[in-house]
């Protein structure tokens, strides 16, 4: 590579913020906590994005998952349930479900099942995304 094209490179990333920036801190589950302790913990989250992030740092990787992402969609739904018409209901419904046969495809193993649980409650932190957007 030619040094001009080394320099141009290297202004790029420092004018970007690639070349500076941390990535963000993962958060960290709080030790000691048994299933019903992280349930709790994620439905009084402050917010759907907190509840999330949370989940994503004490899920098991497997079917217990399912109580950690029911807490997670309690959180977001919060947000927006109450405002769903019923055509909107119907599509979130759909969308939820769609997550099983996408995440599990027939499959029986734990981590399908853990990854069906991740694909319902992003729907909801999406929704919950999308009606704090039009609330503002």
């Amino acid at each position: 590579m030619r040094l001009g094209s080394i320099i141009a490179l290297a202004v790029l990333l420092v004018l970007s913020g690639s070349a500076t920036s941390a990535p963000k801190a993962q958060k960290e589950c709080p030790e000691g906590l048994d299933a019903d302790g992280k349930e709790e913990l994620l439905r009084k989250a402050p917010s759907c994005d907190a509840a999330m992030e949370l989940f994503e740092a004490c899920a098991y990787g497997a079917s217990g998952d399912t109580g950690l992402s029911e807490a997670v969609i309690e959180n977001c739904e919060k947000n927006f349930a109450g405002r769903l018409s019923a055509a909107q209901r119907k599509t979130y419904d759909a969308e939820v479900k769609r997550c099983d046969a996408k995440a599990r495809g027939g499959r029986e193993g734990t981590m399908y099942i853990s990854a069906a649980a991740f694909c319902r409650a992003g729907v909801a932190q999406n929704y919950a995304r999308r009606f704090a957007k039009l609330k503002k």
